[in-house]
């Protein structure tokens, strides 16, 4: 009897204590329930939070870069706001203020987070921040209220000065920067930049290059009175092409001024903007007036030679090749004076060769030379030369560079006359 009532006590006894290690290990089971439930939608709402953070923060800045010439940066009208919160709302989103906070900062607000938190935002850069408030599932055993999953990014989209005076971007080639004669060549305000890991990736005969900074991948050469004057650094990463981004003008959009390559060898000429179907060739006593505005070449190339004189304030000249004997050519002994556009996508940009075509792109001549802007030829040689003096040109970028003649030459970079370097991606 005894031992049945110790039995049956025991029994008793287990009991209680099966029910509190039941009721511990419910709390702990539900703990990692909500780690595994609750933390896990944490985790993706924060993947899908930043993922539309980063978009939205894009989207903003490339309204900024889009609108750039127009308001410096600034969002004027609301635009770049509105396409953030669109973004936003697309993915999830809605910045009602009840399950999620959407936040979009330009120019010059200030910054809400990161390293430049309480300074101002610069022209061209969209801070967003977003916030979703997760409803709690079974967390809500161990707390209450949803819980705020934040996200930021910040983008850049602006236009700023490059400070390059010339960028040389072949790879390998030596003397894919070559000068040769008697003439100085001196770069002003900007520095000199040459891709080439060739020894002598920089060459000069005679030539005195001058200028504030060479960086130069490979190396230098010098033969005759030949010298490379400034800073030189030398083994300097290749820079990409600056102007990579720029789009090539579509023909589609303008009128055709000529079905057939205009050609003038006497008297002045004044002609408007447009397709031009066989390019302009001018030459002996010709001279032309070029209204402001894009000149797209449709083959042919555009040739100015002679003694006649060349005007173009506001000209884009574009050259879309058919042979390898369509080329730009400008020179003679008369009077060049071209200036850049100074509005628009192509501000600051006078020639604009095909990126695919490795035609030459020259502007060599004995006269009054008075070219500002930027001379762009991707993949080809760019050749200036001549037996004066003068200004040719703000900013050359090319994949090849020859340099030849005698007298003076002067690069003179100026922000306001040379095309500046689109910027576009994500800061933060």
């Amino acid at each position: 009897m005894k031992l049945t009532k110790r039995l049956a006590a025991n029994r008793l006894t287990r009991r209680g204590a099966v029910v509190i290690l039941v009721a511990v290990s419910l709390a702990a089971v539900l703990a990692f329930v909500a780690i595994a439930i609750d933390g896990g939608g944490l985790l993706e709402k924060r993947r899908q939070g930043q993922a539309t953070a980063d978009a939205a923060a894009i989207a903003a800045a490339e309204d900024l870069f889009r609108n750039y010439p127009a308001n410096k940066g600034i969002d004027t009208y609301g635009t770049a706001e509105e396409r953030a919160r669109d973004i936003a709302a697309a993915n999830g989103f809605s910045g009602n203020g009840t399950d999620s906070v959407v936040t979009v900062r330009t120019s010059p607000e200030f910054y809400t987070g990161g390293p430049n938190v309480g300074t101002a935002l610069p022209p061209g850069y969209a801070e967003v921040s977003l916030q979703f408030n997760q409803p709690r599932y079974f967390s809500a055993l161990f707390g209450s209220g949803a819980i705020p999953v934040p996200a930021r990014a910040v983008a850049r989209g602006n236009w700023e000065p490059s400070f390059i005076g010339i960028h040389v971007l072949d790879l390998h080639r030596p003397s894919s920067l070559y000068g040769n004669g008697n003439a100085t060549v001196r770069v002003t305000g900007a520095k000199v930049i040459v891709n080439s890991d060739a020894p002598e990736a920089a060459m000069s005969n005679g030539l005195y290059f001058q200028a504030d900074d060479f960086k130069i991948t490979g190396g230098s050469a010098t033969t005759g009175s030949g010298a490379f004057v400034g800073p030189i650094e030398y083994g300097t990463p290749p820079q990409p092409d600056p102007l990579r981004h720029i789009p090539e003008p579509d023909p589609t959009g303008m009128p055709v001024q000529s079905n057939n390559t205009f050609r003038s060898s006497n008297g002045t000429s004044t002609i408007l903007p447009g397709v031009y179907r066989g390019g302009i060739k001018i030459s002996g006593q010709g001279s032309l007036n070029m209204a402001p505005g894009i000149y797209y070449m449709d083959g042919g190339g555009f040739e100015f030679a002679g003694q006649g004189n060349l005007l173009a304030h506001g000209v884009m000249i574009y050259n879309a090749p058919q042979s390898n004997t369509d080329v730009i050519s400008i020179g003679g002994t008369g009077s060049i004076v071209m200036s850049p556009p100074t509005s628009g996508i192509y501000t600051g940009l006078t020639l604009f060769q095909d990126r695919e075509s490795t035609n030459e792109m020259s502007v060599q001549g004995g006269g009054l030379m008075d070219i500002t802007g930027t001379f762009y030829c991707a993949n080809g040689t760019l050749a200036i030369g001549g037996g004066g003096s003068g200004r040719i040109g703000s900013q050359y970028i090319s994949r090849f560079l020859a340099i030849k003649g005698n007298g003076t030459l002067t690069i003179d970079y100026n922000p306001t006359q040379a095309i500046p370097v689109r910027i576009l991606h994500l800061v933060e």
